[in-house]
């Protein structure tokens, strides 16, 4: 697969035909690239659909897992990120549908500076967010799904997408507009962010 150096790769970036039919022929070392270069959107994906390291590490590799078996029901190279993507949200839905747990509140991403403040007060927003309501926001607004696409994926309609996407909104714009309130009690200081970085699953 032809890769500029140093660009970075997301869901968007097309594989080209000679991968696909290498990945359909079952290479070793074509997977291997595969891995390595769509595993960061796939990690950062299903971490923040899920709430939890070890489901997105699960939700990862058995996506890939799950891709590489079905390669061949694949016909366009180009449309290859998008439909790995609809693999690993379906893995991590699978996984923990109902017992996804909000991020915690300080939950920071490998990707982000310390000094974006405005993308960590994002992530925690998202992170207050209940499991559903977090999917229908990242997943339009972020991997930018259809409402369609997201009702396909999440098996709901379209008007369920498109009201969980505007209380999703409501709520995260409430969150950010609102100052951060220390905790209660005389001479308490808040409690400092975590700002260890979390690392990324490397393919073998």
């Amino acid at each position: 697969m032809a890769r500029v150096k140093g660009t970075e790769m997301d869901f968007s970036t097309p594989l080209d035909d000679i991968s696909l039919a290498a990945l359909k022929r079952d290479c070793r070392r074509t997977q291997e690239q595969v891995y390595r270069d769509y595993s960061r959107p796939a990690w950062t994906l299903a971490v923040r659909l899920s709430g939890s390291e070890a489901t997105a590490w699960d939700a990862v590799q058995n996506g890939f897992v799950k891709a590489f078996e079905k390669i061949a029901q694949l016909e366009r190279a180009d449309r290859f990120g998008a439909w790995l993507r609809r693999i690993v949200v379906n893995q991590v839905m699978d996984a923990g549908r109902r017992s996804m747990d909000p991020l915690p509140e300080h939950h920071e991403p490998a990707e982000a500076a310390p000094d974006h403040d405005g993308a960590l007060d994002l992530l925690r927003a998202l992170g207050r967010l209940d499991a559903l309501d977090r999917a229908v926001l990242w997943l339009h607004d972020v991997e930018g799904l259809t409402h369609g696409e997201i009702a396909e994926t999440l098996d709901q309609s379209i008007p369920w997408s498109k009201t969980r996407l505007s209380r999703a909104r409501s709520k995260a714009r409430q969150w950010l507009q609102a100052p951060l309130q220390p905790p209660a009690g005389p001479g308490t200081d808040p409690e400092p962010a975590n700002t260890t970085a979390r690392s990324m699953p490397h393919g073998r």
